[in-house]
């Protein structure tokens, strides 16, 4: 898949492996299709658990770095209200929040690939309502995150949590969760959902507030 308004964005170009197809295959796809477009990076996802591990050992013996996401669905009790005030908020107002937090996990990016990273946002408002939610400290965002709600088929999605540095261990990870379930049951939402790096502190803290596991996902890119 390839998105020609962020094609700095990986995430959104890159190879989607939905049916077995051999490593070499999908390696020779990366190539044409990504380095075709003109896009450096290199960026596959397998989205069948089997098949991920099948191909897992071929990635890696290609130079790509192997990482799991796991699909986590809530299955906790009724939720406790948020013990700091949540606030939905613009993309204008998030914007400098999120340069702010890119600009410390990737210290080498160009403006405008982190200006992309910012603004790729957008995009997620035509598949289902955006909410995008934030925590000040102050007069500055210290935490935030995204909130997806289908009322059709009455799912919600809680994704891209940051906490700044400096506003870690105050609970304001835990606020943005417990206010989108929230709005995700105030929607009609009958299941909500997240995902989560399989070897990554928040998956078991995730499981510790009362998510469990549903499915797992299979990326690939070079270091």
């Amino acid at each position: 898949m390839l998105q020609a308004e962020f094609p700095l964005s990986r995430y959104h170009n890159r190879i989607a492996v939905t049916s077995a197809a051999p490593a070499a295959d999908v390696l020779a796809a990366a190539e044409e299709v990504l380095g075709g477009a003109g896009l450096r990076h290199r960026y596959v996802s397998v989205h069948d658990d089997a098949l991920g591990q099948a191909l897992s050992a071929d990635f890696v013996a290609a130079g790509y770095e192997h990482e799991t996401i796991v699909t986590m669905i809530y299955s906790g009790p009724e939720v406790e209200p948020a013990a700091r005030e949540v606030r939905a908020v613009s993309l204008d107002m998030l914007r400098p929040a999120i340069l702010r937090d890119w600009r410390v996990t990737s210290p080498d990016a160009t403006d405008e690939h982190l200006g992309q990273l910012a603004d790729r946002t957008a995009l997620y408002a035509r598949g289902a309502e955006l909410t995008r939610l934030a925590v000040y400290d102050g007069e500055e965002i210290a935490a935030y995150a995204d909130l997806y709600v289908d009322r059709v088929d009455r799912i919600a999605q809680f994704e891209n949590l940051v906490t700044h540095e400096d506003f870690r261990r105050r609970g304001y990870g835990d606020a943005l969760i417990r206010d989108a379930l929230r709005r995700g049951r105030e929607a009609g939402s009958d299941l909500s959902f997240l995902t989560a790096g399989l070897n990554g502190w928040p998956h078991e803290w995730y499981q510790r507030l009362g998510y469990i596991e549903a499915g797992r996902t299979h990326h690939f890119q070079p270091p």
